[in-house]
């Protein structure tokens, strides 16, 4: 029974985070390519980026996480290397999530002003639990109200780490003014499991679609606003097993300002709930610096289903060599860089 409870316990959090750990970093319209790494390739665009994201849990428990980026263009072969790292934390349990994921974007150009970018991923994840912030069974005193410091389950020892490879692929198709892509990942559908010997969890594979598109709201530069000012739609659409995610962003970028509102829809098996946040970021020559917020939700229905509030913030640096001749131009779909 003790070993069946154990097991039900880490199949319920692997579940939860493991599953949905991809949904905690929110900015999918500025991070494209966590969402589909074709995006590495996007413009031949030669960039490095660090984002921290803090999820706000009931009893003022948190997840933390943090998403590092960087992508480089090699324009006379037609191809782009990408690797991002994103590492989560839960301190109340010790579990420590981290994968670097290595992608190749190959470039092809169907017609003047219309580029498809297929590309292929590889990622390394490792899950690691601290089994001194887990309490066992043998831990338990009923007698004295004490717990001990140690446990002696022959179980603790199996629940300690676990490691996979994972498998992506993904294309992108884009013109200076739209973008359509699909992705999808958990390809060979790791096994996540920290007890081998007992349990099996699989990734299901997610299957996810992407839409965007940007228009110039000050087409004849008037002096209300900045000579460079668009606003962007974007939409990303994701299935997993029993789990539906939809997120949708709506953002203008005056000049060097932006700001925008965004709205998150999710559905599992079991409940569903929304997210709705604003976004705001400030461009300085090759430095981009941006936060969000996403507001907490609780259904009044259904007390159980609650919508966590959500902080993020993040730096960018864009190394491109032609950046400096489009100051005060920071539209996000784009193809001047390759020509």
């Amino acid at each position: 029974m003790r070993k069946e409870l154990l097991g039900f316990v880490l199949l319920l959090m692997t579940t939860t985070f493991g599953f949905g750990q991809e949904d905690v970093i929110v900015s999918h319209s500025r991070f494209m390519q966590k969402v589909n790494p074709s995006a590495f390739g996007m413009n031949n665009i030669n960039k490095t980026g660090v984002l921290y994201n803090s999820l706000g849990l009931v009893n003022t428990n948190r997840i933390e996480s943090q998403y590092f980026f960087g992508a480089i263009s090699f324009d006379n072969d037609n191809f782009s290397l990408g690797l991002d790292v994103y590492s989560l934390k839960m301190d109340n349990t010790g579990m420590v999530n981290t994968k670097p994921t290595l992608s190749y974007v190959y470039k092809i150009q169907v017609d003047n002003e219309l580029y498809l970018l297929p590309s292929v991923s590889l990622g390394i994840g490792s899950s690691r639990l601290d089994t001194s912030k887990l309490i066992f069974e043998d831990q338990l005193s009923l007698v004295s109200g004490y717990l001990q410091t140690e446990s002696r389950d022959p179980l603790a020892p199996m629940i300690g780490t676990a490691n996979y490879l994972d498998l992506g692929a993904s294309f992108l198709l884009h013109s200076a003014y739209f973008l359509a892509g699909v992705s999808i990942k958990h390809l060979n559908q790791p096994n996540i499991s920290y007890n081998n010997e007992n349990v099996e969890i699989k990734l299901p594979i997610r299957y996810a679609v992407q839409g965007g598109y940007e228009f110039d709201v000050n087409p004849y530069d008037r002096s209300i606003l900045p000579r460079y000012s668009t606003i962007m739609a974007f939409m990303n659409a994701s299935v997993m097993g029993d789990n539906i995610d939809i997120f949708l962003s709506q953002e203008a970028q005056l000049g060097e300002f932006s700001f925008g509102i965004n709205q998150q829809f999710r559905k599992t098996e079991s409940f569903g709930f929304t997210n709705i946040g604003l976004s705001v970021a400030l461009a300085y020559e090759n430095f981009e610096f941006g936060a969000l917020y996403n507001f907490p939700f609780q259904n009044p229905l259904k007390t159980q289903v609650y919508s966590p509030s959500t902080i993020e913030v993040f730096l960018t640096f864009d190394f491109s060599p032609y950046l400096r001749n489009k100051r005060g131009d920071y539209r996000r779909i784009s193809i001047d860089n390759y020509y």
